[in-house]
């Protein structure tokens, strides 16, 4: 298993170890992807959590995305600020389609 460099970060140390593995395998399957390729991937994570009764913080959830956009070029951070927008719109309006 290639464990992402974010993921070495101190300042996750406090999220528990359920959130995290989950983190993993979803940064595993999306890594490479582009939006549209991911967000079917981010809502079954979703729904896996939400059956695991794992939910995030939003303080966790924006520490991590952070983390994740460290060192990326700016059109990467761009793509990943685009599909962060997109899943926020679709939680919101479940019953918007993606684009």
């Amino acid at each position: 298993m290639n464990v992402p460099e974010w993921f070495q970060d101190p300042r996750i140390k406090d999220i528990a170890p359920a959130k995290l593995s989950l983190l993993l395998k979803l940064a595993e399957q999306i890594e490479g992807k582009n939006q549209k390729q991911a967000m079917p991937i981010l809502f079954g994570a979703m729904a896996s959590a939400n059956r695991q009764n794992l939910q995030f913080t939003k303080e966790e959830f924006e520490l991590i995305f952070e983390i994740m956009k460290e060192g990326k070029s700016d059109e990467e951070k761009q793509q990943m600020d685009a599909t962060l927008a997109k899943a926020q719109q679709l939680m919101r309006n479940p019953k918007s389609k993606i684009k």
